[in-house]
């Protein structure tokens, strides 16, 4: 949901971003997700097909799900091209960014799966996580921001705190430093614009998953939470996905404001078949 409403704004300033979201017309028309959701419905039925993470069929499932109109990013397009022609996707995931692998959102804002299926172990969750996250994205920022979000929406789950969760496992200075600041600031009543100026707003895993987690754990619904965290502008896609899923994660699907539900595509894999996904999900999480 947060995909969607965030989609239409992505790149702008704060101050370009009204007050109010509704369903506006998009990429693919009004209501429809980018490559965060499309990588999630990947990410969810692998997990389901393989009973776990496998890195290589996972690969394949974002490769033969990639459709470069929902927004892809540059590095998860090589990625994805070097996994289609035969490459591992660890060796492929290492080769973008002069080898360092990419710093972005990319694993993190597809993550929600992953915290739905193993939300009773964090054990697992973390190392599903990081299994996830490293078929595309190598480098640990990135990495350490997928663990991160996906604490945070298990938590949520759970009736936990999110901020403390993702700040228990985040490991990376970069990353450890702006959940602590966004603990600090989490009672100050900041405004989108102030808070991205204080945590960031980019598309890299640490810019942009501390604002996210921000945004849910200051606003008690679902709506109000989304709608902070499009404000912030910015990567407001990614933020608002992000945040959304933590956020709907504490307060429940029916939370989400029907008007915004009945916009959102539901095509062949659209709402509802993520609904059905998200069933399967924790069906397997309770066998």
């Amino acid at each position: 949901m947060g995909d969607a409403l965030g989609m239409p704004f992505e790149g702008a300033p704060p101050a370009r971003i009204p007050q109010r979201l509704t369903m506006l017309e998009a990429r693919l028309g009004r209501g429809t997700y980018t490559d965060d959701t499309q990588m999630a419905i990947a990410l969810a039925e692998s997990l389901l097909d393989c009973g776990g993470i496998d890195a290589e069929a996972l690969g394949l499932a974002f490769a033969d799900a990639y459709d470069h109109r929902r927004g892809y990013g540059s590095g998860t397009t090589e990625v994805l091209r070097l996994v289609r022609s035969g490459v591992h996707p660890h060796a492929a995931a290492g080769s973008v960014f002069g080898g360092e692998g990419s710093q972005g959102n990319g694993a993190a804002m597809r993550i929600a799966p992953v915290a739905v299926r193993y939300a009773d172990d964090m054990a697992a969750l973390a190392e599903a996580a990081r299994s996830s996250a490293r078929v595309t994205h190598a480098h640990p920022l990135a990495i350490d921001a997928a663990v991160a979000q996906a604490a945070a929406i298990a938590a949520a789950l759970n009736g936990e705190p999110p901020l403390d969760a993702a700040l228990e496992v985040a490991t990376t200075s970069e990353l450890k430093g702006h959940l602590t600041q966004a603990a600090q600031l989490l009672h100050s009543g900041l405004e989108p614009a102030e808070l991205a100026a204080a945590l960031g707003n980019r598309p890299t895993g640490h810019e942009s998953v501390p604002a996210a987690i921000y945004s849910a754990a200051s606003h008690e619904s679902v709506e109000a939470a989304i709608t902070f965290a499009v404000r912030c502008g910015g990567d407001t896609d990614t933020i608002g996905a992000m945040a959304g899923a933590t956020a709907a994660a504490r307060a429940g699907a029916s939370a989400i404001p029907a008007s915004w539900t009945r916009a959102l595509e539901d095509g062949a894999e659209g709402r509802r078949y993520i609904e059905r996904l998200a069933d399967r999900l924790v069906a397997a999480r309770e066998r």
